[in-house]
């Protein structure tokens, strides 16, 4: 069925930037997004790119957080309602600008080491999880490291006990940690077995003696040396936190 429905001039400069966004064209994205913004000052998803796009970390969580107020306000009663399965979020598309810019602004704070910022970030990222159970974003992914570096285990098993997720690896391996820190070595060593079958390289990775640097991939193959490599990342220096957990690793095979 033909639509007659035309984007606004707004909605055109801000798809435009997410385009100029997408081929690294940095100057002309913030450009349109500005355009954008000028015509509709509550474009949500202009802020998230403008966000993006910053440099200083103050700027770059100023642009996000007016993108969560914009966000909290247009949705304030369905977040006050959520979760509910006649409001998804994420789910109805123009929920997605308020997610993308509470996990901008999330990331930044993680990155951020002044005082309070880590802990704003995990209470943004639990906040994504509680509105938003299905997690499209995947914060269930970041939270197992965020919340063992500041300590709050607890916390973190409730997190891996409701998001466990069999099909990423690096799910099995969290667990182990937490399991490990708890004492709980049979369920430790079965959760490591476990993920050693899905990538044989976890393990070797986690006991190099140097920490692994970061890389700038953005997507890895399941199962491949750059999935083990990611996790390593972040668990590292986590396992060597705890108590005879380098030495407990080693146990296993490491290919």
């Amino acid at each position: 069925m033909h639509s007659d429905w035309q984007p606004s001039k707004w909605q055109e400069f801000e798809d435009l930037a997410w385009g100029k966004l997408e081929v690294g064209d940095h100057t002309g994205a913030r450009h349109a997004a500005l355009k954008a913004i000028a015509l509709e000052p509550d474009a949500i998803d202009c802020y998230v790119i403008l966000a993006q796009l910053a440099h200083v970390v103050g700027q770059k969580q100023a642009y996000a957080r007016e993108a969560v107020r914009l966000g909290e306000v247009e949705f304030e009663q369905e977040i006050a309602a959520a979760p509910s399965d006649e409001f998804p979020f994420w789910g109805i598309t123009r929920t997605r600008p308020y997610m993308r810019g509470l996990h901008t602004l999330a990331l930044s704070l993680w990155e951020d080491s002044r005082k309070g910022a880590k802990e704003e970030a995990i209470e943004i990222a639990l906040h994504m999880l509680r509105i938003c159970p299905n997690d499209n974003i995947g914060m269930r992914f970041l939270l197992p490291e965020w919340l063992a570096r500041q300590g709050r285990w607890s916390i973190g098993q409730e997190v891996l006990a409701d998001c466990g997720d069999n099909v990423r690896t690096e799910m099995s391996m969290w667990a182990a940690l937490y399991a490990f820190k708890d004492g709980n070595l049979d369920k430790a060593a079965e959760l490591v077995a476990s993920a050693r079958k899905a990538n044989p390289y976890m393990v070797g990775q986690l006991l190099l003696k140097r920490h692994p640097k970061r890389t700038n991939e953005q997507w890895v193959a399941a199962g491949s040396i750059e999935e083990a490599k990611a996790h390593a990342v972040q668990a590292y220096d986590l396992w060597r936190s705890l108590e005879g957990g380098e030495k407990w690793l080693s146990q296993f095979p490491q290919r």
